[in-house]
């Protein structure tokens, strides 16, 4: 082959790699009716969005690591591995096919997005889907129709109540081994927050099973159903079915969570983090996390009170110890109907960037359980001063049985409206807060779980990383953040006031 032959060829070969893709392009992301945008190319008539911006919009926990060409990335239970150059992942333990090539361009995952995001609906708590003609990522919220499950024990039996947006078609039928079956037609789970109602006082067990068309709530029930009644109620609407039996030995008991002593929502304990001889992380420029909490605790302080709509209540207004029972105390004696722990995150990783948002359920993943091991750590510094015979070479272990299954055992009563409250304070730093969004999360907090209402824990930021700390010292970065925290306790005052 001539010299000149295969320059002729490469330029070719050139023209064709231009023609088949198109310059960088945007894709748009709409979630809770705000839009983002995100990287994305064509090629070849098929658009590829940047996965990697995907995640920064929606939240999970974005772990990139390029290990054998391999990227993985964690959404709540379930743990994606992608390969580069190759159609195939990984879901947990199953291999999928989506047909295009993951690509990796300017530090990004790319994936096809019309093949992909098919996949990813299958496990993401909301409906996501992909809108070819005006390259939008569309995450629904208000997509499902069965929405919430109540049970309660009353004088003459178990009553089951399975909540919608408007009156379905449904059928019952009881299996072997106690399952009371509820086939929904048409109806769409949010499987979350359903399975969040599980009670082990009334059931053995809780499954739910979305099929195209029907949506199925399933129910091993502690003791055997002989004979049952249902109908559909009004206002608001819902499947109610009665199991009677005047022998019924549960006490009477209504496990529906009530948000406060009253129907307002207008008590808010705001509780920034650590405090006194309990600095918290320390910035590589000397900033204290103790100092930071309590500067953005005194700005959301000062809003909810200018608004009038809010009684405020601080676990500490000055730098003073106070311990995560005393916290509590405060909250649960004040009746609270929200309470918000504020702080600042911390990394060994100097370049980790990002605010979290956390709630309280068991840590899917290893940040999430590192997070609260760190903001744990105060109580077992409290436990040691009061028993020097604690073994802090083991970790911070404690010769106390209830302290040893203490970070087992989380309370659920609230676990739904809480992860709510995370999802609303999400959307409000996305709106305000200008950094990498690492969304919301899960983790078991000694604080929260000590709090009998909706909780949340706020990262305002890396106080260990240096554009962060330098932010997280500047008063109008505190504002913003105070600003959100305050929009999302709105936001939950406005929807559940009046349920």
């Amino acid at each position: 082959m001539s010299h000149r032959t295969l320059k002729t060829l490469l330029i070719m070969a050139a023209i064709a790699a231009l023609c088949g893709r198109a310059a960088a392009d945007k894709a748009r992301v709409v979630i809770s009716g705000a839009t983002a945008e995100i990287q994305a190319f064509d090629e070849r008539q098929v658009t590829f969005i940047s996965f990697s911006g995907l995640a920064e919009v929606i939240g999970g926990v974005a772990d990139w690591k390029m290990v054998g060409h391999e990227i993985e990335y964690v959404n709540d239970t379930n743990r994606f591995t992608f390969v580069i150059g190759s159609p195939f992942f990984k879901r947990n333990d199953s291999v999928f096919n989506m047909t295009y090539l993951a690509e990796f361009h300017d530090g990004q995952l790319y994936v096809p997005a019309a093949t992909f995001i098919p996949f990813f609906n299958q496990v993401f708590p909301q409906k996501i889907s992909w809108i070819k003609d005006s390259r939008t990522v569309r995450v629904e919220s208000e997509y499902f129709n069965v929405t919430d499950l109540s049970v309660s024990a009353k004088a003459n039996g178990l009553l089951i109540e399975i909540f919608l947006t408007s009156a379905l078609a449904y059928d019952i039928f009881v299996t072997e081994g106690n399952w009371i079956n509820v086939s929904i037609r048409d109806g769409r789970l949010n499987t979350p927050r359903i399975q969040s109602r599980r009670d082990s006082r009334y059931m053995y067990n809780l499954k739910t099973h979305q099929q195209k068309e029907t949506g199925q709530v399933s129910i091993r029930l502690r003791r055997r159903v002989e004979r049952w009644t249902h109908k559909i109620q009004e206002d608001p609407p819902r499947i109610q079915i009665s199991i009677p039996d005047v022998n019924f030995d549960l006490v009477q008991v209504d496990t529906s969570p009530r948000i406060g002593p009253d129907d307002k929502i207008d008590i808010v304990v705001i509780d920034p983090g650590h405090g006194g001889s309990h600095y918290g992380a320390i910035g590589p420029k000397g900033s204290r996390e103790k100092d930071v909490a309590l500067d953005i605790a005194k700005e959301l302080a000062k809003l909810i009170r200018k608004d009038k709509q809010f009684k405020v209540i601080m676990t500490r207004d000055r730098d003073k110890t106070v311990t995560l029972q005393e916290r509590a105390d405060a909250a649960n004696e004040a009746q609270a109907d929200l309470f918000v722990s504020i702080h600042a995150n911390s990394s060994v990783k100097r370049h980790v960037r990002g605010w979290n948002v956390f709630f309280l359920a068991p840590a899917k993943n290893d940040s999430a359980r590192a997070v609260a091991q760190f903001e744990n750590s105060a109580f077992f510094r409290d436990k040691f001063n009061e028993n020097p015979e604690m073994d802090e070479d083991n970790g911070g272990s404690f010769d106390d049985p209830i302290l040893n299954i203490l970070n087992e055992m989380i309370m659920t009563e609230f676990q739904a409206e809480s992860h709510d409250f995370a999802m609303m304070m999400d959307r409000e730093f996305r709106r305000h807060v200008r950094i990498p969004a690492r969304g919301v999360d899960q983790a078991g907090f000694y604080v929260l779980n000590m709090v009998f209402a909706p909780s949340v824990l706020v990262e305002a930021g890396f106080i260990s990383n240096v554009q962060e700390e330098k932010l997280l010292k500047q008063k109008d970065y505190r504002k913003k953040v105070a600003q959100a925290i305050y929009n999302a306790i709105k936001r939950f005052k406005n929807k559940y006031e009046n349920q």
